[in-house]
């Protein structure tokens, strides 16, 4: 199994050596990250009538509510056995409970600029022996998977609008065009190739190195299993903005739901913003105006599903970064003792 080269001596200043918490440079990020996202939320409310914002949020009910975090956490837990199960097929396997927290401190960081989410769990991993190759290879694998399986989804929206079929060819001509080439076995040699003796050559062979690890996931067997579990997992979150639109009294089909959500996230990746802050939300809300919906609604249900399947699993992921702060400082303590 080829191994990264290390990490950089600013990658490694810039997170502590026991991974059990964040630097100072990414908790300002977080911090500018969610201010930003306030500020933005508040613009949607402002701008479609604060007052009628409100009054659809008031119509949802405690049932509805406790469902869409249900459906969430159980999007996480999905994802967490896939993860697992990509990490076992490098050699490793750790304790469910102790891996589950490392899963969930990637999330604290998923809408701040660069690589930050996946430094966290990659230190975490490092210490029982997981290589950033391979911790990295999974993130890769999961996340191209989770892009193939929103895809999917989207095609559900044609079952009522089939109008939007542009829409949805524009998204996966994007995902087959780099499924097919991410997967190709002489992709690495080439990006050796091709980083030899250029100025780029380091950061070319990391990506090699990353593919070749990535190769062992993408096999047919881990392939399908990654891709079922994604149409699942992500069709839960669709499942609760169809839930949310109900509720405030959209009369909204299921497939439309499921494939609105799915075409929101996917604009909201191809933005390359953290978290696809703005663009999902924008994209979310037009689509659920263009199905009946009237802008103080479109904006409601916008910003209390973005609330269940982004921003809880921030909180989540903080809680485990402390959780894990704490077993850190016990175990110092203990070394002192």
């Amino acid at each position: 199994m080829a191994r990264t080269a290390p990490w950089s001596a600013t990658e490694r200043a810039e997170i502590p050596a026991n991974g059990a918490s964040m630097s100072p440079r990414h908790r300002r990020a977080l911090t500018l990250s969610i201010g930003l996202a306030a500020l933005l939320y508040l613009a949607f409310v402002l701008l479609a009538d604060r007052a009628a914002v409100l009054a659809a949020l008031r119509r949802v009910g405690s049932p509805v509510l406790t469902a869409i975090f249900a459906l969430s956490l159980l999007n996480y837990l999905l994802r967490f056995w896939r993860w697992r199960g990509y990490i076992a097929a490098f050699g490793h396997v750790l304790p469910w409970r102790r891996h589950f927290l490392y899963y969930l401190a990637g999330f604290t960081l998923t809408v701040t600029p660069g690589k930050a989410g996946e430094a966290v769990r990659s230190l975490y991993l490092r210490g029982h022996g997981v290589s950033y190759a391979q911790s990295l290879a999974a993130l890769f694998a999961e996340r191209l998977l989770d892009v193939l399986a929103m895809s999917l989804l989207a095609l559900l929206i044609l079952l009522v609008r089939p109008d939007y079929a542009w829409l949805v060819a524009i998204a996966w001509a994007s995902v087959l065009m780099l499924g097919w080439l991410v997967t190709r076995p002489w992709l690495p040699d080439r990006l050796r190739g091709w980083g030899n003796g250029h100025r780029y050559g380091h950061p070319l062979d990391r990506l090699a190195r990353l593919l070749d690890a990535a190769a062992v996931l993408l096999r047919p067997g881990y392939f399908l299993f990654g891709l079922g579990l994604g149409v699942l997992s992500w069709g839960l979150e669709g499942f609760s903005l169809y839930l949310i639109a109900r509720a405030i009294g959209v009369e909204l089909s299921l497939a439309a739901g499921i494939g609105i959500y799915a075409i929101a996230v996917l604009a909201g990746a191809l933005s390359f913003l953290p978290g696809g802050l703005g663009g999902t939300e924008a994209v979310m809300g037009g689509l659920l105006v263009a199905f009946g919906a009237d802008g103080a609604v479109a904006v409601a249900i916008t910003l209390l599903c973005r609330i269940a399947t982004l921003w809880f699993a921030v909180v989540l992921g903080g809680v485990a970064v402390a959780m894990l702060s704490l077993d850190g400082q016990r175990t110092d303590d203990l070394g002192k003792d």
